[in-house]
């Protein structure tokens, strides 16, 4: 389990996937970016055309 303190830093949320990578350092932990129809997951019900997607993506980028 990565420690809260952690994940607030890296904006990680439980549930978020992330990559890890074992370096000469250590291990780095990073935060996979979200698809852009991912990012809208739970925040639209119904059907939407690509082109609807697309205007909403980029309203929240």
């Amino acid at each position: 389990m990565i420690p809260k303190e952690a994940r607030e830093k890296a904006n990680i949320r439980p549930g978020d996937k992330v990559e890890v990578k074992v370096t000469k350092e250590g291990i780095v932990i990073l935060p996979l970016k979200k698809g852009s129809t991912e990012s809208f997951k739970g925040l639209v019900k119904g059907k939407l055309t690509l082109k609807e997607l697309d205007k909403l993506y980029a309203e929240k980028s």
